[in-house]
C-alpha cells in the first residue's frame, strides 16, 4: 500500500460533539455581542465624565478572549482546548449579567432574569465543560 491508499480513520475525521456545541457556543457569543456593541459603546456604569467603562473593559477582553479561542480552536492546537474550557465559563456572566445592566431593567425585572437566567448559564457551563472534559474532545486538540 502506498502513502496515497491510506486514508485517515473516521475517529480522526469525525469533530467530537463538545467541539461542535463550544464552536456553536463562541459563535453566538460573538454573534451576541456584536448586536449589543452599539449600547455597550454607549453603556457608562459609573461616571459620564469617564473615557470608558466597567462594561466595556470586560466587553473588550471577552471579545479578544472568544476571538482568539476561535482562531487557535479551528486550527486544533493544544492550547485550543484550554482557551475552550476557559470561554466555557462565560455563559452565567453573559446570559445572565449582561441584558439587565445594557436594557436598564428595574429591580424586580433584573431579578426575574437572574432567577431564570443563571440557572440556564450554569447548565450551559456544566454541559459545555463535561463535554470538553472528554478524552475525545482533547484528543481533538492535537496540534503543537
Amino acid at each position: 500500500m502506498t502513502g496515497r491508499d491510506q486514508r485517515p480513520s473516521p475517529e480522526r475525521e469525525r469533530t467530537p460533539l463538545g467541539v461542535l456545541l463550544w464552536f456553536g457556543w463562541a459563535f453566538l457569543l460573538l454573534g451576541i455581542t456584536g448586536l449589543l456593541l452599539p449600547r455597550i459603546i454607549d453603556f457608562v456604569d459609573f461616571s459620564p465624565r469617564a473615557p470608558f467603562s466597567l462594561l466595556g473593559i470586560f466587553m473588550m477582553g471577552e471579545l479578544a478572549l472568544v476571538i482568539f479561542g476561535i482562531t487557535v480552536a479551528l486550527q486544533r492546537k493544544r492550547i485550543g482546548w484550554r482557551m475552550a474550557v476557559l470561554i466555557s465559563f462565560l455563559p452565567v456572566r453573559i446570559l445572565a449579567g449582561l441584558p439587565p445592566a445594557l436594557l436598564g431593567l428595574s429591580g424586580p425585572a433584573a431579578t426575574g432574569w437572574y432567577t431564570l437566567f443563571i440557572p440556564v448559564g450554569l447548565v450551559v457551563s456544566a454541559v459545555l465543560v463535561g463535554l470538553l472534559l472528554r478524552g475525545s474532545a482533547r484528543a481533538y486538540f492535537s496540534e503543537d
